[in-house]
């Protein structure tokens, strides 16, 4: 699977909840602020992991 495919399947599953997201302003924030913490948190645990390793 390449990036394209994965980019894919985000906008198809995140897509209808944005939808909705955009009627009700603070749910898209929040769903927004969830998506963005899990990817930064991600960013981070990987980033300190390969330093522990060394």
């Amino acid at each position: 699977m390449g990036a394209a495919t994965g980019f894919l399947f985000i906008d198809m599953l995140v897509r209808p909840i944005l939808k909705f997201g955009f009627k009700f302003y603070f749910v898209g924030f929040f769903v927004l602020f969830l998506v963005y913490g899990f990817i930064a948190y991600k960013a981070l645990q990987s980033a300190y992991l390969s330093e522990q390793n060394y």
